[in-house]
Parts: structure tokens; C-alpha cells; sequence
């Protein structure tokens, strides 16, 4: 048996328009904001990069082996 959510191609049409009427459009200034955000959330702050690259390229601690005394 399968399972149809709607009868016809019809009613599904009209359902997704219906719930695409009810969702709010969303401003240019609005669209401007969220991609601001999303870009702040995957960039990394100036403290963070210099983070990475002195744990990338600093100087290493000698393993126990390799140090004198």
C-alpha cells in the first residue's frame, strides 16, 4: 500500500503555495544582516589566527629525549 500524502498533484500545489504565502519575505537590509552574520560566524577573529599560525609554524618543545642538561 502506499501512502500518498495528497490525493493529486493539484492539492499538493496549492498546500506549498499556501505555506509559501504565510512565510514573510524578508527585506534587502534584512538578507544584508544574515549574510553578515553567517560571515562573521565563519571567519576567524585576528586573536584566533594568530593563534593557528604560532601552534603551526612557533617553536616546538624538545621531547624529553632531546633535552640536556
Amino acid at each position: 500500500m502506499n501512502h500518498r500524502p495528497y490525493p493529486s498533484v493539484d492539492r499538493a500545489l496549492r498546500q506549498l503555495h499556501r505555506q509559501r504565502a504565510a512565510d514573510p519575505e524578508l527585506t534587502d537590509l534584512e538578507r544584508f544582516k544574515l549574510g553578515v552574520a553567517a560571515l562573521r560566524s565563519a571567519s576567524w577573529t585576528g586573536a584566533e589566527l594568530a593563534a593557528a599560525w604560532k601552534s603551526a609554524f612557533g617553536p616546538r618543545p624538545a621531547s624529553s629525549e632531546e633535552k640536556t642538561a
